[in-house]
């Protein structure tokens, strides 16, 4: 994967739809928010992200970043 933090998401997002999709990284940015936050949060290692939570983070809009 590339080094946007938000390409592995528009890929786990892309696959949570279907395992034979094709992904075009092109539209990664709008990969969905919450996918975008958890793979940016650090976690154990050996953490297993199981469909459930990658489905829940999907759904999750991240408030907006105050600057």
């Amino acid at each position: 994967m590339g080094d946007r933090p938000s390409e592995a998401p528009a890929v786990v997002d892309a696959l949570l739809d279907g395992l034979s999709t094709t992904v075009d990284l092109r539209r990664h940015w709008k990969a969905p928010e919450g996918l975008i936050a958890l793979f940016c949060e650090e976690h154990e290692r050996g953490a297993a992200l199981t469909s459930g939570i990658l489905l829940h983070a999907r759904m999750i809009r991240t408030p907006p970043r105050s600057r």
